[in-house]
């Protein structure tokens, strides 16, 4: 491999600080909820993207594996194409029964597409593309463990001023609300915290990631000085952490908890299975007694929370998700190899879903990504996309030496947990940001992993 270069020429320098703005300001447009918002990130990406490539050696500074990546989505993102493509009538008929259908009721029509909706497929393409080059980006700009820590650094910082914001307005009743739900989204300020977005699940879930990036660069920075010394930074970290579990604690999200709770869990219990010494050190009277203080403390924050309220009152009750469900799936047995087209969903399952659940906002999506990506890209495009998230959750969970970035490993590892468990009862691409942020931390744990391959095989004594 090419040694890395990681000189900067004034273009690439635009591109990295272009990226960073764009994910300061994409919180503040509702989380890039509507269309437009999600076409001028994506566009702002792609921009950043095109003065990334104006360097002659771009591509030749990046982490081993990312160009099979990079190839691997663009399969993807040229099968996506092929929803926008006319094709004969007659062959629609052979391919996707359903969609012949849906075109030939125009009897002067001789071609047909295999969207439905060819405008939100064209726009959903754009988005794709977007997160494609986000990828790129990060696997470039950031390949230094320096780099990949101030990336993260930023995500944590921008989120925590949004949570200051949010518990102001919490605590006010709104008072100071700049950014206002995007109607028919009408949650009262009172009733649960929705930070900048509509729809207070998808902001509890950007708090999750948060919560855990600030965790893990708080663990490697204790390391670091020593778990007994507080530096500035050290309090920096612990102030967002306060900030952002106040925050998601009241956003009354129980599926967001349920998230964070997996993800935490499951990155614990890898942990300890791969480095059994350190579960004999944390059962030592000391470090226990410091653990239940600590759960004590987060029971209280817990009880006093709008979501403990929630939890109360709903227990889990599914708010009519067993019912999207059974829509999705009407949707996918009608249009079972090819689906409807990418982003068409929201435009066709009024077709399908009962009459009990209404003309709502949250009947718009299946609130279960997985299904909603089949029932629109069918099995060969969900199948096409897993592939390479696949490939670098492989990376990012493989066994590797200890190292000043294991806590940020661990931090990606979990965030990656949280969003595909709430991507299972929830819906996570309903606002760009989300799945942005999903590929920030994937593509963080990518360049993690290269950073560790690169140093000495792994020492089972001090893995995690």
């Amino acid at each position: 491999m090419p040694p890395m270069n990681n000189s900067v020429t004034p273009f690439a320098l635009i591109a990295r600080w272009l990226l960073l703005a764009i994910l300061f300001v994409m919180p503040w447009l509702h989380g890039a909820e509507r269309s437009w918002e999600q076409l001028v990130v994506a566009g702002c990406i792609l921009v950043a993207t095109v003065l990334m490539l104006s360097d002659k050696r771009a591509l030749s500074a990046l982490p081993t594996g990312t160009l099979l990546i990079v190839l691997l989505f663009g399969i993807w993102l040229l099968y996506s194409l092929v929803y926008l493509v006319p094709l004969p009538l007659s062959w629609m008929a052979s391919i996707s029964p359903n969609t012949y259908a849906w075109y030939s009721q125009n009897t002067t029509q001789n071609t047909g597409y295999l969207s439905l909706y060819r405008q939100a497929s064209l726009v959903e393409l754009f988005k794709y593309a977007g997160l494609v080059a986000l990828f790129l980006l990060i696997s470039r700009f950031f390949i230094t463990p320096d780099r990949i820590r101030g990336l993260c650094r930023a995500v944590v910082t921008i989120g925590s001023l949004t949570a200051v914001y949010s518990l102001i307005n919490f605590v006010t009743g709104g008072a100071m609300e700049w950014v206002s739900a995007i109607p028919p989204w009408d949650l009262t300020w009172h009733k649960g915290i929705r930070g900048t977005f509509s729809y207070k699940n998808q902001y509890a879930m950007y708090m999750v990631i948060c919560i855990l990036l600030t965790s893990g660069l708080w663990f490697d920075h204790q390391r670091t000085v020593g778990y007994k010394r507080l530096t500035l930074m050290g309090a920096f970290y612990l102030a967002c952490l306060m900030l952002l579990v106040a925050t998601v604690l009241n956003t009354s999200s129980r599926g967001a908890l349920v998230s964070l709770f997996a993800g935490s869990v499951a990155v614990t219990v890898l942990y300890l299975v791969r480095q059994p010494v350190l579960l004999k050190r944390w059962l030592k009277p000391k470090v226990l007694a410091l653990i239940t203080v600590f759960t004590i403390l987060l029971a209280v924050a817990f009880s006093q929370s709008a979501v403990y309220q929630r939890f109360s009152e709903q227990k889990m009750e599914d708010n009519g998700r067993a019912l999207l469900r059974s829509t999705v799936m009407q949707v996918i047995n009608d249009y079972p190899a090819f689906g409807t087209g990418p982003g068409t969903y929201p435009f066709i399952q009024h077709n399908y879903k009962p009459i009990e659940l209404g003309n709502t906002q949250m009947s718009k999506r299946a609130h279960n990504d997985y299904l909603e990506t089949v029932a629109t890209q069918g099995a060969l495009g969900f199948m096409l996309l897993a592939v390479p998230i696949g490939l670098m959750m492989i990376r990012l969970f493989r066994q590797y030496s200890d190292s000043p970035l294991t806590g940020l490993r661990l931090a990606c590892q979990a965030s990656v947990i949280a969003y595909l468990v709430q991507a299972a009862i929830d819906v996570n691409i309903g606002v760009y940001l989300l799945p942005v942020h999903f590929i920030v931390v994937l593509s963080a744990g990518w360049v993690i992993g290269h950073i560790l391959g690169q140093q000495a095989p792994a020492n089972n004594s001090l893995e995690l």
